[in-house]
């Protein structure tokens, strides 16, 4: 992004949102900042995603918008209202995610609670703790899906949830579990392992 166009983004979020030009144009670098540092994870590039296609896809994201909002809000001193546009973001995200996974077809083991059940107790898994992780998981899957490969951008977040492999939801499930348990290195681990898988 350049100078001038940085500029021009923060003077327009600024208008928007009542704030100086410099709370949005601090927001502004540390959000391109993040959004950089995502570009080089091997996630990405294992999808065979450049650093600089990854940047126009996200700069065009519904995430970016709010988290530019959010983060101007914030610099701003404006934290609750900060707090209340990323809920609301997340609030939209998670209900169309839970759409998508409901639509996911029965034959699919996400679509199979009996599947998605036997996978958790493989796991030590509760139903009930398996329950309650699936829609964290489901919503992780859904938040890499416009940076999907090239060879998949034909398919709806349904078809992305439908093609889960038994493998791919163990894996998925096991570090969601850790995670929840608090287990953070543990989890760390596992997910490079399966961010590095080929």
């Amino acid at each position: 992004m350049s100078p001038t166009t940085l500029h021009t983004v923060s003077v327009r979020v600024a208008e928007e949102l009542g704030v100086h030009p410099d709370a949005a144009a601090r927001a502004l670098r540390a959000a391109l900042g993040l959004f950089r540092a995502q570009a080089h994870h091997p996630a990405v590039v294992n999808a065979g995603i450049t650093p600089a296609e990854y940047l126009g896809l996200a700069l065009k994201s519904d995430r970016f918008k709010a988290l530019l909002i959010a983060a101007t809000l914030t610099a701003a001193g404006r934290d609750a209202d900060a707090r209340l546009t990323w809920t609301a973001y997340l609030d939209r995200e998670m209900e169309t995610t839970r759409l998508a996974h409901q639509a996911v077809p029965a034959s699919a083991i996400l679509g199979d609670p009996d599947a998605i059940h036997r996978v958790g107790r493989q796991l030590g898994l509760a139903d009930e703790h398996t329950d309650r992780l699936i829609p964290g998981l489901v919503f992780t899957i859904a938040s890499g899906y416009p940076y999907r490969s090239a060879d998949m951008r034909h398919l709806s977040l349904t078809d992305v949830l439908a093609q889960l492999t038994a493998e791919d939801l163990t894996e998925l499930l096991q570090h969601a579990a850790l995670v929840d348990a608090g287990r953070a290195e543990e989890a760390a681990v596992l997910l490079r392992r399966i961010q590095h898988a080929p």
